[in-house]
């Protein structure tokens, strides 16, 4: 059995297909400090002490700094791109209302936004004295001292423990799923499975190397991913807890990967049934909060998730990928 997961790991190293994706997780993890550093740049440049100049043009109060105008003369000097936004600043009682009117490109939009909520921070703070109300500044400290936190710091936890960590765990399950079906179809395929059965091993050992062998490779990755993201400054809270989530979904894919391979045996049918499965289940696990992939970043943010439920997902998982070779041989007529 090892001298199959050993000819296994050979035939997937020299695949170029799944060699370019490993490449390309391992590449996203080594950078990540360098995708984080351009998202902010993006998306909060204040962040970074950097603020552009966004012109305004504000139809009402004229408290907020910008053209002070009518609508029509706003409207115009938008069409005419002679100011970024239109702010139209309507009271009601002691309620006030603001509508933003942003052009329809999402990086000049995203830029205005940025630029334009010092201004109307500011303004809250104004609106807040002339009707008495107090501002309440809040204060972090560690250790018994203030520390000053940017306010892009959300952007770059968001990103890392809800994005890109969920992300990197389901792309090795997806990648462990597809060398599985591979290397099942193509020892059928191509007739290798007759010899395989000519040997003293059994249909059950020849169907274990063959989710052992994506099965290992993945938690191999999971562990290679996880170290370039601490080298590059990102805290794994909870590395253990990581590691065994993430292998689980390797696990879960592996061992449905299995079953329709061994069942179907055409690969092309089989990836395109496991791709259906896949686009469908993905949505899923990025939204909602207590799916496997989610858990994988609370994990490894050292948040609080649900133990139990993710300790029976973890057996749930690794039981099907043990009984998988039980349920359905390759070997088997």
């Amino acid at each position: 059995m090892l001298e199959i997961i050993r000819k296994d790991i050979m035939l997937m190293l020299r695949e170029r297909t799944f060699a370019s994706i490993v490449f390309l997780l391992i590449f996203i993890a080594s950078i990540s400090s360098v995708i984080t550093f351009g998202l902010l740049m993006l998306y909060n440049p204040d962040y970074l002490g950097y603020a552009g100049n966004v012109k305004l043009a504000v139809v009402g109060d004229c408290s907020i700094p910008g053209d002070c105008v009518d609508a029509n003369t706003a409207m115009s000097m938008f069409r005419e791109r002679k100011v970024d936004a239109v702010l139209f600043v309507t009271k009601v009682g002691d309620t006030t209302y603001i509508d933003v009117l942003l052009p329809d490109d999402d990086i000049t939009a995203i830029q205005v936004l940025t630029s334009l909520k010092r201004d109307l921070v500011e303004y809250e703070k104004k609106v807040r004295g002339e009707l008495g109300i107090p501002n309440l500044d809040l204060k972090v400290f560690a250790d018994g001292f203030e520390i000053k936190v940017p306010s892009g710091s959300s952007t770059i936890f968001k990103f890392i423990y809800l994005i890109l960590i969920p992300l990197l765990a389901i792309t090795t399950a997806v990648v462990a799923a597809g060398l599985t079906i591979d290397s099942v179809c193509e020892e059928i395929q191509t007739k290798a499975l007759e010899v395989l059965l000519s040997t003293p091993l059994t249909p059950f050992r020849i169907s274990m190397a063959k989710i052992l062998t994506p099965f290992i490779f993945s938690s191999s990755l999971t562990t290679i991913w996880l170290s370039l993201l601490f080298i590059n400054g990102i805290e794994i809270v909870r590395p253990v807890e990581t590691v065994v989530i993430s292998a689980s979904i390797s696990a879960l894919f592996v061992a449905i990967a299995y079953l329709t391979a061994a069942y179907f045996k055409d690969r092309e049918r089989v990836q395109l049934l496991f791709s259906i499965f896949a686009a469908g289940l993905l949505p899923l696990l990025m939204t909602k909060a207590k799916s496997p992939a989610v858990m994988v970043g609370r994990a490894a943010a050292g948040a609080g998730f649900d133990v139990f439920l993710a300790a029976v997902f973890v057996v749930t998982s690794v039981s099907l990928l043990v009984i998988s070779p039980v349920l359905v041989k390759i070997g088997r007529s």
